[in-house]
């Protein structure tokens, strides 16, 4: 089995001028941080495409583990907001009772909801 290990590293990805997405990646944790809606929303959308809300917590749950067993976490923010920690950093309190996995922490649900409509 190939084992990754993440050094570190920076990128910035732009849409039409304006900055869209943040990603750095340093000792095993990788940053993803959303600044502009509109992409992350349509970004979000084709992750899960039309599945159910179900099915997109068992990938969600799938990958959290992946990551927590490698000892990788993955953040995602919006605009340095941090909304999801994945992996072997994530905290979980009541995120775990909707979730059902230590791998998965909910920081920021009213602005993950906010993002979702």
């Amino acid at each position: 089995m190939a084992r990754h290990i993440i050094k570190s590293g920076e990128v910035t990805l732009s849409t039409d001028d304006v900055e869209s997405l943040h990603i750095k990646a340093e000792d095993n944790k990788i940053d993803i941080n959303a600044t502009n809606k509109e992409f992350f929303k349509e970004v979000m959308g084709s992750v899960g495409g039309a599945a159910s809300i179900r099915s997109g917590l068992a990938q969600l749950k799938s990958i959290a583990g992946e990551l927590k067993d490698a000892g990788l976490t993955v953040t995602l923010s919006f605009d340095g907001d941090r909304l999801l920690t994945i992996g072997v950093e994530a905290k979980p309190k009541l995120s775990r009772l909707v979730t059902g996995t230590s791998a998965v922490e909910i920081n920021n649900v009213r602005k993950l909801l906010e993002l979702a409509i």
